[in-house]
């Protein structure tokens, strides 16, 4: 499985699990993203602002959004670091 998400996204650093990608209908949580079984995840590439923007406080415990992608099982993500 492959997936490429071109969109917005939040990080929250207070409540990472409430952390998103914006999506059309509603957001797409890093808790929805956790709590799903992807089989055969291979590959995620997120076009999505904030997708791997750490915490500055404790930038090795974060868990961002492509964080969330590898917890779930995807063997190799890319995220990017911009944002607005």
């Amino acid at each position: 499985t492959w997936v490429h998400l071109a969109c917005h996204g939040k990080q929250d650093p207070t409540q990472p699990y409430n952390s998103h990608f914006v999506m059309r209908d509603e957001p797409l949580t890093l808790l929805d993203v956790t709590e799903k079984d992807f089989p055969h995840a291979e590959f995620a590439f997120l076009s999505a602002c904030h997708a791997a923007v750490g915490d500055e406080q404790m930038p090795d415990e974060v868990i961002h959004l492509a964080a969330g992608l590898q917890f779930s099982g995807f063997k190799s993500v890319v995220g990017t670091l911009g944002g607005r």
